[in-house]
């Protein structure tokens, strides 16, 4: 369990380090490049990466927003440390309605902005920046497939390496 334990806490740093160190236009561009392959097979992939794209930004207004409902009900008397479960859980769905709210009323409004400016699904998008992969993008991938090789080869045994 503690290895479970640290397999998801290095996730968690890995993307927590890599959304506070990328913009997230550039997590979308990328994600779009790497999943270009499969429009062969007719995947959406333009509608993913936008998808991930209004994700990626919807999360820090969401928190801003849940820290907002949060101070205004403890105001209000409401206290979220120390409370018996069924007050817990009761002071969960007072928090999680505002949420839904003002998510529902945001997604709303970000359609309607959208449709307003001309948005297709589907569509043929233009890019200021197009990206190109390069001689230390291959580099790093090698690095990457060598190092994920390993790993796993240390892992089904084929290297027993004595301690």
């Amino acid at each position: 369990t503690s290895f479970l334990i640290l397999r998801i806490l290095i996730i968690i740093i890995l993307s927590s380090l890599l959304t506070f160190t990328t913009m997230p236009t550039d997590i979308t561009n990328g994600l779009e490049s790497l999943l270009k392959p499969l429009k062969i097979i007719k995947f959406p992939v333009g509608e993913l990466a936008t998808m991930l794209s209004l994700t990626l930004r919807f999360i820090p207004s969401l928190l801003e927003e849940t820290n907002k409902i949060i101070k205004a009900q403890a105001s209000r008397g409401a206290e979220f440390s120390e409370a018996s479960f069924k007050k817990k859980l009761v002071q969960i769905i007072s928090l999680l309605i505002p949420i839904f709210v003002i998510s529902f009323k945001r997604a709303e409004d970000l359609a309607n902005a959208m449709e307003v400016r001309g948005y297709i699904v589907g569509g043929e998008r233009t890019k200021i920046d197009v990206m190109k992969i390069h001689y230390y993008d291959y580099l790093a991938l090698s690095f990457g497939i060598v190092l994920l090789a390993t790993s796993i080869l240390f892992r089904v045994g084929v290297f027993n390496v004595p301690l």
